[in-house]
């Protein structure tokens, strides 16, 4: 049999018809709704699915089923998903099999032979960039155009203050106050508003937009290249901001207008600034979202360790 049949990824593709089973699964959604108190159980559901169509595809009963076929369920996601959806996965499975057992559909518990791989705090791929490579995509812009005078004047914004999309969006021409050299933001995710040192560098590539800014009624300052200009949304920022990566050709997780805020955050973690800084920054209420922005390099630390070693030796 083709192993690529044995199962389908769990999130990513439609549950396949399976009228033998949707009973068990209509049970244990209302298990899980009026027992549980899950409002939104579409994860643990999918999951089920999913391994009841791979038992189906061993041409397997549910009570004929072994630890083997639950190794071999959490192989196959691992096919499709890294490791903190493999989790989530193997949590949802190890909930459904106490299911199962309460409820004496199989002969015995097999919730303790789901392994759940280990997620530690902090781990995920680097979704930053250097200050070099951050300069290498502004340098990289064509100011000679209209719109590169727009994207590196958006870039610049992203990359000097860490902004969101939706904060970048909404910046209007009343948010600038250039006698006093001040920048407002006044639509942010907390709900605050911020006063923000307006750099020359920003002002300049501001400056240098307006002047060629289509005239219109609408307020805010990115507006769309083509009639009737219209004002520039939040996936369009964001791909302004993907497309400047990739033309760079920088290898990230996820590049995106998130990868500027990203590197403003370890930027401002290698200058030493303190943590409640960077949270306002940021924006950010709490400080445990804000370590989930910044990487520890451990290789310098390791030289460090190794070397005063070395001398005290």
């Amino acid at each position: 049999m083709d192993q690529s049949s044995l199962c389908y990824p769990c999130f990513s593709c439609p549950p396949k018809e399976n009228s033998h089973c949707q009973e068990l699964l209509d049970a244990y959604r209302s298990d899980l709704v009026h027992v549980r108190g899950v409002l939104h159980p579409k994860g643990q559901i999918r999951a089920a699915a999913c391994f009841l169509s791979l038992l189906e595809a061993r041409g397997r009963r549910l009570e004929e089923m072994s630890a083997a076929d639950i190794q071999l369920f959490i192989m196959e996601q691992g096919r499709h998903y890294q490791r903190k959806t493999i989790a989530a996965i193997a949590s949802y499975l190890r909930g459904f099999l106490r299911y199962l057992a309460f409820n004496r559909l199989v002969p015995k518990d097999f919730s303790e032979s789901v392994h759940r791989p280990c997620i530690f705090r902090g781990e995920r791929e680097p979704r930053y960039l250097q200050d070099w490579q951050v300069r290498h995509i502004l340098s990289a812009v064509d100011q000679n155009t209209n719109q590169g005078k727009r994207d590196y004047a958006i870039l610049l914004l992203l990359a000097v203050y860490g902004f969101r999309v939706k904060e970048l969006a909404g910046l209007r021409l009343d948010d600038c106050c250039w006698a006093a050299g001040k920048l407002f933001i006044c639509e942010r995710k907390c709900g605050d508003a911020m006063e923000l040192p307006l750099t020359a560098e920003v002002a300049e590539a501001l400056v240098a937009y307006l002047c060629v800014r289509p005239a219109t009624k609408h307020r805010e300052i990115f507006l769309g290249v083509l009639r009737p200009y219209p004002p520039l949304k939040a996936d369009g920022l964001q791909a302004i901001a993907e497309r400047a990566i990739h033309r760079c050709d920088f290898a990230l997780a996820r590049p995106g207008s998130h990868t500027f805020r990203y590197s403003r955050a370890q930027a401002l973690f290698e200058a030493r600034r303190p943590l409640t800084e960077i949270a306002s920054a940021l924006g950010h209420h709490d400080l445990r979202t804000t370590l989930g922005y910044i990487s520890i390099t451990v290789h310098p630390l390791r030289e460090l360790a190794l070397n005063a070693g070395e001398e005290l030796a």
